[in-house]
């Protein structure tokens, strides 16, 4: 089966206008997200030693660097904006993917976009392609990728990435397959690196190989020209042999787009997907029942087999840590009744009335959820126990935000406003958001990219 062929047919001949108003909708939606959280990510610690790094490597001022006030090469750009968006662990899911979609596909299409003078109506179409290309790579090899240690945003986005990069830079098919070719290779991720500075790393180097990958393509340059299913391939390396099925890549492409059917998740707090639904669990019965955290005795957490190869931080010390932590997430929306970007501060993950409350979380599997079938399930169940013998339990299957249970799309401009509040001013962030809703209109994709540069810091 010519699986890259196939994709790259996709990648050169889908139009805007072929893609379902639905579909253009919620691309529009995620990027605005991405964006928001890439501004507020540019805040970060990492993001600091970023963009020293990118400054000393230098390039040609061609893309923007988000937050930053300056340019940089759009591979460079690509790779500080990935890693920003995905530095505070508050961008989308996709349960195909089980990673992230839009962190390693828009820092190379926009980036791509800006270097080849793109309109809105191009990146809008180019990003739909490319997350559809890593979405579906992600439904033929999961879950066994994931399960082999890969961190699927950083392999399956290296190949969306270069999908929307290959379309900016209008290849041909031959070249598109050449890009995937070259993206394969350098594509890789591991999950133990979960809790660190290299997750959003990963992301970051996703969007940077695309764009390279891309670049490299367009100027002769070589690679295997059926990657993903060669036997010494993309889908055998990543997923092991015979642990991947080819038709489910290509059956459906395009029908439905992934955005659309699985459909992508807006996170409400920033910290690891697989949390949400203990966190939304958590506050209810705490608002419910007024429940105190000196009256607790015990918090039991029950769900996938899966969960604790994802939360790998049972006694987390840093607020890295604490985004793939169970029993922080448990404590502190018991301790402040929220889960929010302030409180994931080191201070806070080791202060010891957290630690106390943190010893007092277990993690169990669940019966009904200890089969490979069911290792992406996200439901979780959460007892809580107090010192009286009063028992409250709630399961939450679907978190806010998820596609079964979405923000609005007034939500998720909120989110964007406080995601950049103080960084851009408010006009800016007024306008951004205008630019984004009308993408299809915008001549020149540099209008939105000059306002993402925010304020000097």
């Amino acid at each position: 089966m010519e699986v890259t062929k196939k994709l790259a047919d996709f990648i050169v001949s889908t139009v805007l206008g072929n893609i379902p108003p639905e579909a253009r909708e919620i691309g529009k939606r995620i990027i605005l997200d991405l964006l928001g959280v890439s501004l507020a990510g540019s805040r970060d610690p990492m993001s600091r030693i970023m963009t020293e790094y990118i400054k000393d490597t230098g390039g040609r001022p061609r893309a923007s660097v988000w937050g930053k006030k300056f340019r940089t090469s759009s591979s460079l750009a690509a790779l500080a904006n990935g890693t920003f968006g995905h530095a505070l662990d508050y961008d989308d899911i996709n349960r195909n993917m089980r990673g992230h979609p839009t962190v390693p596909v828009l820092p190379a299409a926009l980036a791509a976009g800006e270097e080849a003078k793109a309109s809105g109506k191009e990146l809008l179409e180019a990003f739909i392609i490319g997350v559809e290309v890593e979405t579906k790579l992600g439904a033929g090899m999961n879950p066994h990728l994931f399960e082999n240690g890969w961190h699927p945003t950083a392999i399956l986005g290296a190949m969306g990435a270069a999908a929307a990069a290959a379309r900016l830079f209008n290849l041909s098919g031959e070249k598109v397959c050449m890009a995937l070719g070259i993206a394969g290779s350098l594509a890789s991720g591991l999950r133990q690196n979960f809790g660190t500075m290299t997750k959003p790393l990963h992301a970051g180097r996703a969007a940077q190989n695309g764009v390279m990958a891309a670049q490299l393509a367009r100027r002769g340059y070589t690679a295997d020209p059926g990657i993903v299913e060669a036997k010494l391939g993309y889908a055998n390396a990543f997923s092991g042999a015979g642990k991947y099925d080819l038709n489910k890549i290509v059956a459906n492409l395009g029908d439905p787009f992934d955005i659309v059917s699985p459909g992508v998740g807006l996170k409400r707090y920033p910290s690891c997907a697989r949390t949400h639904p203990a966190i939304d669990a958590m506050l209810d019965l705490v608002v419910q029942n007024d429940i105190q955290p000196e009256d607790v005795e015990a918090i039991a957490c029950a769900g996938t087999y899966t969960t604790p190869t994802m939360l790998i931080h049972s006694r987390p010390r840093t607020a890295l840590e604490g985004k793939f932590s169970l029993e922080f997430c448990m404590a502190l929306a018991l301790m402040e009744r929220r889960v929010a970007l302030p409180d994931f501060k080191d201070q806070k993950v080791q202060d010891p009335k957290i630690q106390e409350l943190i010893r007092k979380v277990t993690f169990s599997v669940r019966p009904d959820l200890n089969s490979l079938e069911q290792s992406g399930n996200p439901s979780t169940t959460v007892k809580v126990t107090l010192k009286d013998g009063r028992v409250y339990t709630k399961t939450v299957d679907e978190a806010r935000g998820t596609p079964g249970n979405p923000l609005t799309a007034g939500e998720v401009k909120d989110k964007y406003r406080q995601c950049v509040k103080g960084i851009q001013s408010k006009k800016d962030m007024e306008k951004t958001i205008e630019l984004v809703e009308g993408l299809e209109n915008l001549k020149r994709i540099s209008t939105l990219a000059d306002l993402l540069q925010g304020a000097s810091h």
